[in-house]
C-alpha cells in the first residue's frame, strides 16, 4: 500500500506540474499575441513614435547662422533644422529648459529675422561621445503675425532653392 500511495502521489504531482507548465506556456503565448496590439490602461504600446510624427510642422534641414540675444553682441549659433514651430540650435552651451530667448536668424539672401523662442529640450547632460551636435530644441513663441509670415516666406524660399538643386 505504501508503494501505491507513493506512485499515485508522484503521478498526481507530475500531472499537476505538467498542467501548470502547459498553462504557463499558453498564457505567455496569448499575452504576447494579444497584448501588443491591444493597449491596456496604464500600458503604452512598445512601438515608438518618431519625433517627426509628433511635430505639428515638418522640419527642414538648413545650415543657417543665427544669434542668440542681442543681434550685435549675442552668441553666434547654427541652425541644423527649422520649421514654423521651432528649430534645432547647435551651440556649445545650451540654455536651460523653459528659458526664453530672442534669436535672430541670418537667412541667406534675405534680411535678418528676430523671433522669440523658448527652450523645449537640450542635450547638455548627454555624454560627449553620444552627441553628434551639442545643442537645444527651441519653440517659437509670442511672435507677431508679420514675423511668422516672414518665417513662412523664408522657409518656402529655402524649399524652392532646395528643390531646384535636385
Amino acid at each position: 500500500m505504501d508503494n501505491n500511495f507513493i506512485l499515485n502521489s508522484i503521478g498526481i504531482g507530475g500531472a499537476i506540474f505538467v498542467g501548470l507548465l502547459l498553462f504557463w506556456f499558453v498564457s505567455m503565448y496569448l499575452r504576447k499575441r494579444y497584448a501588443s496590439d491591444q493597449p491596456t490602461q496604464g500600458y503604452t504600446p512598445s512601438t515608438q513614435i518618431s519625433w517627426k510624427e509628433k511635430r505639428r510642422h515638418p522640419r527642414m534641414a538648413v545650415s543657417w547662422q543665427a544669434t542668440i540675444g542681442a543681434a550685435t553682441a549675442g552668441e553666434t549659433v547654427q541652425l541644423k533644422d527649422i520649421s514654423l514651430g521651432g528649430a534645432f540650435v547647435v551651440c556649445a552651451t545650451p540654455l536651460n529648459m523653459n528659458d526664453r530667448l530672442q534669436i535672430t536668424l541670418h537667412i541667406p539672401h534675405q534680411e535678418n529675422l528676430s523671433l522669440n523662442a523658448e527652450v523645449v529640450w537640450s542635450n547638455i547632460n548627454v555624454p560627449e561621445d553620444r552627441v553628434v551636435n551639442r545643442g537645444m530644441g527651441i519653440r517659437f513663441i509670442d511672435n507677431e503675425e508679420k514675423n511668422r509670415h516672414k518665417l513662412n516666406e523664408a522657409l518656402s524660399a529655402a524649399l524652392e532653392v532646395d528643390d531646384s538643386d535636385n
